[in-house]
C-alpha cells in the first residue's frame, strides 16, 4: 500500500480518511479505493491538523 497517501480507517463508519493537501487528482484515489478498499467509503481532508486529530481518535 505504499502508493496510498497518509489514510487511517475508520472501520465502524466503513470509511477511509486521506490526507490530500493540496492538489491530487482525484480519480486516483478512486482507483486506488477500488484496488485496496472496494467497500468503503472516501474521506478526503485536506488540513494536516484535522487530519491527524481524526486519526488519533481513530484510534481509541
Amino acid at each position: 500500500m505504499k502508493d496510498l497517501p497518509p489514510h487511517f480507517l475508520r472501520e465502524k463508519e466503513k470509511e477511509v480518511v486521506f490526507h490530500i493537501p493540496g492538489a491530487f487528482p482525484i480519480p486516483m484515489v478512486d482507483e486506488l479505493m477500488q484496488e485496496y478498499f472496494p467497500e468503503y467509503k472516501t474521506v478526503l481532508i485536506r488540513c494536516a491538523e484535522t487530519f491527524y486529530r481524526m486519526r488519533e481518535g481513530a484510534r481509541v
